[in-house]
């Protein structure tokens, strides 16, 4: 449940910023990195670390245009911030910030003005250049390292999240963006809701429903029942269930969706559907792995069995069998039979 609120949370991020200034950007590339002008090369090492010693509570970092700050500042000119990151998080391709972004910067962004970030971080004068803290960022079109535009997929809808969104939703592959959000929208209202109760409880807002449940009961004492606590654990278990069945309902849609197209192509027949919906709803990646190994039964091999005398359409059982078994129209698979004998003969 979990993977699903932490898709959920950055999936309404990109949607949110779709066409707009984006509320994350990529502020430092993962591992060792140099600048286009040559200098390096830097080290991102301990992300937690350079986290903590960058933006210690009640700190916020500013962002500026054209490294303002450190060319204008001194000077005594004008070097406004039109943004300020408020958090840091570390990822698989380096160190990403939330902004806050002010209308003037969110403008600037969103009119195109400016497609590129700049970091300004410390390193030692000594190899290895290890960067020990980031100070602040710039908006510029002439970036010094490789890192993800402010235009790019990545911040305004990447198709990799979509996927990874589908998986944790449960929906199928063909489900598109307005079916993802709508998915998204429904479970994350009742989790929302879910992490107010459970910060009310005493609790992390990430917490099950069986420790929100348990802290209440706990909360009431067993002679201090009372109306509002026994809403209260109610409102949880409603919550709850509703994030599963959401959960539980899209899994099924996107293992029907799978299981009718291996029947379509002839890889399962349709007296195993329901099993097969069944064990993708459990394990979706195994089925899938097994259904793409198996051989179509469109492929041949059928053709090639001489009939022999039964029923009106000149059918042996066994054809019969896979024509009921696979829902097929007997006269169409007899004569489709009689072709393939005449080409082999």
């Amino acid at each position: 449940m979990n993977m699903v609120l932490n898709a959920i949370t950055h999936s309404l991020s990109a949607a949110a910023n779709d066409g707009k200034a984006p509320e994350y950007i990529h502020l430092l590339p993962a591992g060792t990195f140099s600048g286009a002008d040559g200098r390096g090369p830097f080290v991102l090492g301990d992300v937690a670390e350079l986290i903590a010693v960058s933006l210690p509570a009640g700190r916020k970092l500013p962002i500026d245009v054209n490294h303002a700050i450190d060319h204008l500042a001194g000077t005594g000119r004008p070097s406004p911030a039109v943004a300020w990151i408020v958090a840091l998080e570390g990822r698989a391709d380096g160190v990403w910030g939330k902004v806050e972004w002010t209308n003037e910067g969110r403008s600037l962004v969103a009119d195109r003005k400016y497609g590129f970030i700049s970091p300004v971080f410390n390193t030692p004068k000594t190899k290895p250049h290890r960067v020990l803290q980031l100070l602040r960022a710039s908006l510029t079109n002439d970036p010094n390292l490789t890192l993800t535009a402010l235009h790019s997929k990545t911040t305004n809808g990447d198709p990799s999240m979509d996927e990874e969104l589908r998986k944790a939703l449960g929906l199928p592959e063909t489900a598109d963006q307005a079916a993802i959000l709508a998915a998204v929208t429904s479970a994350h209202s009742a989790s929302t809701a879910m992490a107010t109760i459970a910060k009310a409880a005493g609790l992390a807002e990430n917490a099950g429903a069986d420790d929100i449940v348990t802290a209440i009961q706990e909360r009431a004492g067993d002679d201090d029942e009372d109306a509002e606590k026994a809403e209260l654990r109610e409102q949880v278990k409603e919550l709850n269930t509703r994030l599963t069945t959401e959960v539980t309902t899209n899994a099924k849609k996107r293992a029907e969706a799978f299981v009718e197209k291996a029947i379509e192509d002839g890889k399962l027949v349709p007296a195993l559907r329901e099993r097969f919906i069944a064990r993708h709803m459990k394990d979706p990646a195994d089925v899938e792995a097994e259904i793409k190994l198996m051989p179509s039964l469109h492929s041949g091999g059928l053709g090639k069995r001489r009939s022999i005398e039964g029923d009106a359409d000149g059918l042996s059982d066994t054809d019969a069998t896979v024509c009921e078994m696979m829902g097929l129209d007997p006269k169409e698979f007899a004569k489709t039979a009689a072709a393939i004998q005449k080409e082999v003969h």
